[in-house]
């Protein structure tokens, strides 16, 4: 008899297959290998949706064999299309479970139902949903324009990343110098009005690379003031918006045993930002009460912003019984952050049991995009200073692996009332100074409230880090430092 709480795939040689991902280009080594191995072995091999949650309604099936004339009730019969999905009479307890070893390409997004779990049945690798509509490297109508640059027809919103066989080669988007600035394998800009994607290649594209993933700028997935909506067992990549997009969430919200791989670079207008996280929580409206929120068991790797985060743009919002917790990140521009506007209220919030690798060295944050993102770091939080306070109360940050952080560690602005509400203890911190390209290691950690008078402690170096860290965030850390 089958197990159904064992995914029938080889986690070695999916593991072997996955270290290859984050960054195939210029893999880095760290000193938790084994720990992240682990990790990523239980994200890898979580049994299916319906062994997780109880599913109470319907359960509606996808897969790419499917036929959008099938009722999608059963295996045998699933449906195929994101049309097809939006159409389902969807009520709460509902699920739509996709199939397991598929590959679904969107190039849109799906419209969450609330109180629906979207999920995995099958057997095999998790449901891979693909922001690329297509793998371009299979497609031979690629035409030379100039000497090594290329063609093809793109009608989708603007263009944010293009990944050249699974990131051996990340591309660099010419948005601006267009032409003029292609001169490696890889550089691309993306004409939305002549609904052309211009690539430079030397050789033809589809007789030159395995796998051409270009990302328009949609989300995967958008929670829209929703509740009760779950999200788990899902391999969602390939988009320069978002994987998930929740503004306005209201309460149960899970987001587990996911992979969420290259999201963002979204253009928003200026000359240097881009955007793009891999979960986005915002509040845009006043007086917001949004809670029972968990994300966990999930990997994050090349987001060009922050893989999580929760952001309140409106005054008196309050966060309660959030955890973002034992998740894997790998090759972010930034892991977790979190800020919000005066009179905001952040109740028991978790971040326990991560492990956040090579942070800030993946692909957002190049230099030669033309400007990167904004402050990157481990963790970024703003809970208190003159322009923006935050009320916090049980505020968790434990046993996390930091394994060779490139730029800032802890950006943290918070003040020393906060302090006495936070609970940090267990963490393990590795840098590795070979990694190191920024020069600061902590930044934010301040000792007054008025920005005019604020006193912010700033590590550069190991002693100074190591007091630092010790006297202003977590007393006996396990921390390390590794002279190459």
């Amino acid at each position: 008899m089958k197990n159904p709480n064992v995914i029938n795939i080889d986690i070695t040689d999916e593991l072997e297959v996955a270290k290859l991902r984050p960054d195939y280009g210029t893999p880095r080594v760290g000193y938790r290998q084994d720990a992240a191995d682990e990790m990523l072995a239980k994200i890898l091999g979580t049994p299916n949706t319906e062994v997780l949650y109880e599913i109470k309604g319907t359960k509606y099936y996808v897969s790419v064999d499917g036929d959008d004339k099938n009722n999608g009730k059963s295996p045998e019969a699933p449906i195929k299309t994101l049309a097809a999905i939006h159409a389902l009479p969807l009520q709460e307890g509902d699920a739509v479970l996709f199939k397991r070893g598929d590959i679904f390409r969107l190039g849109d997004t799906i419209e969450a139902v609330d109180g629906v779990t979207y999920g995995s049945y099958g057997e095999g690798a998790k449901p891979r949903i693909f922001g690329s509509p297509e793998n371009y490297a299979e497609n031979t109508s690629w035409v030379e324009v100039k000497p090594n640059i290329w063609a093809i027809d793109f009608d989708y919103p603007l263009a944010g990343g293009c990944i050249l066989d699974h990131s051996k080669i990340i591309g660099v988007q010419k948005y601006f110098d267009r032409f003029d600035g292609m001169a490696e394998n890889g550089d691309y800009f993306h004409d939305e009005e002549e609904k052309k994607f211009y690539l430079y290649s030397v050789g033809k594209p589809n007789e030159t690379w395995h796998d051409i993933e270009i990302m328009p700028n949609t989300s995967l997935f958008i929670l829209r003031d929703s509740h009760h909506v779950t999200v788990d067992n899902l391999c969602l990549k390939y988009t320069a918006s978002f994987g998930v997009h929740a503004p306005d969430i209201k309460n149960n919200i899970n987001i587990t045993n996911c992979e969420f791989g290259f999201t963002g670079g979204r253009y928003n207008g200026g000359k240097t930002v881009r955007f793009g996280n891999a979960i986005e929580f915002w509040a845009g409206f006043p007086g917001m009460h949004m809670y029972d929120v968990k994300v966990e068991n999930n990997w994050f790797y090349q987001t060009y912003d922050s893989a999580v985060t929760w952001q309140c743009h409106m005054y008196d919002t309050i966060y309660e019984n959030f955890s973002f917790s034992r998740n894997l990140f790998e090759y972010n521009n930034a892991d977790i952050e979190f800020w919000g506007l005066t009179g905001c209220e952040v109740i028991n919030y978790h971040m326990d049991e991560n492990i956040m690798r090579f942070t800030s060295m993946g692909w957002g944050t190049r230099r030669n995009d033309g400007g990167i993102r904004g402050i990157e770091g481990c963790l970024l939080s703003t809970t208190g200073y003159q322009e923006r306070l935050l009320f916090i109360e049980k505020i968790y940050f434990r046993n996390n692996i930091i394994d060779c952080p490139a730029r800032q560690i802890i950006h943290w602005n918070t003040h020393p009332s906060d302090k006495k509400r936070m609970v940090i203890s267990g963490n393990e911190v590795h840098v590795r100074t070979s990694y190191r390209t920024l020069e600061p290691l902590l930044q934010g950690l301040q000792d007054n409230l008025r920005k005019e008078e604020r006193n912010q402690f700033i590590a550069y170096n190991k002693e100074e880090f190591f007091k630092l860290y010790e006297e202003k965030f977590e007393r006996n850390a396990k921390l390390f430092w590794h002279e190459e």
